[in-house]
């Protein structure tokens, strides 16, 4: 009991509770526990140069920003009323009621524009996604490199 509990003690002040967390790209946490009795100097050390090297075969992905958003989108039920309706007075005046064409012109206008706006959400959320799914494959990507790094330098990597 005395043996165990010594082991115990020592691991935890040999370690000097060195359990390091260490934020990587866009908040991701890895837990760092040097193995074989690195100071903290030692292991700040090794960490910064596995992150070089993780950058380094990851293509450098983690020290780029994160995309920007598309621009909102410009499609307008309005512009697309105002349009038709224009279109259907022109319409309207050859077949004699203007006012009737325009009306006609104006409703079919916007139902295209709100169409033409959904549309352009849809793809706006589309683009969002697949950014949002590239940049955690990179950040995974990076998360491995780090552990492969740091296990080769005695840390075990949670």
């Amino acid at each position: 009991m005395l043996l165990t509990r010594s082991v115990w003690v020592k691991g935890w002040v040999g370690a000097g509770a060195l359990l390091l967390a260490t934020g990587s790209a866009w908040g991701q946490q890895m837990f760092i526990y040097p193995q074989k009795g690195q100071s903290p100097q030692q292991q700040a050390q090794d960490t910064g140069e596995c992150q070089a090297w993780a950058t380094q075969q990851t293509g450098g992905a983690m020290a780029a920003p994160p995309m920007a958003s598309a621009p909102p989108p410009t499609a307008s039920p309005l512009k697309g009323a105002a349009r038709g309706a224009a279109v259907g007075a022109v319409g309207g005046a050859i077949g004699g009621n203007a006012g009737k064409g325009a009306a006609i012109g104006a409703a079919s206008g916007a139902m295209i524009g709100g169409i033409r706006r959904r549309d352009q959400v849809q793809q706006q959320e589309a683009a969002q996604a697949q950014n949002q799914q590239m940049q955690a494959a990179q950040a995974d990507t990076y998360k491995r490199a780090m552990a492969t790094c740091l296990g080769a330098k005695g840390y075990s990597v949670n």
